[in-house]
């Protein structure tokens, strides 16, 4: 996806959310390893270039509520 983040047919959607939120989440899981997140973050695009380049923003505060709002009012829009 990071590649062809240009093309102009896909509609794309960031998902804003803490960083402190995403990384205490992050550490709860078992099988987290703190190297393999340095060299995934290393790869990827910053946040404000992905923010920028999106064609919507969904905030996130860890809610189903705050989520299914989000999506609910990217399909009105679509559709």
């Amino acid at each position: 996806m990071t590649e062809e983040i240009n093309d102009k047919k896909d509609i794309l959607v960031y998902v804003q959310s803490k960083k402190s939120s995403i990384l205490k989440r992050l550490k709860k899981r078992k099988n987290f390893n703190q190297k393999l997140l340095k060299k995934f973050k290393a790869i990827q695009y910053p946040a404000s270039y992905k923010k920028k380049k999106s064609n919507f923003v969904i905030k996130n505060n860890f809610t189903k509520k705050s989520i299914n709002d989000g999506i609910k009012n990217i399909l009105k829009k679509i559709i």
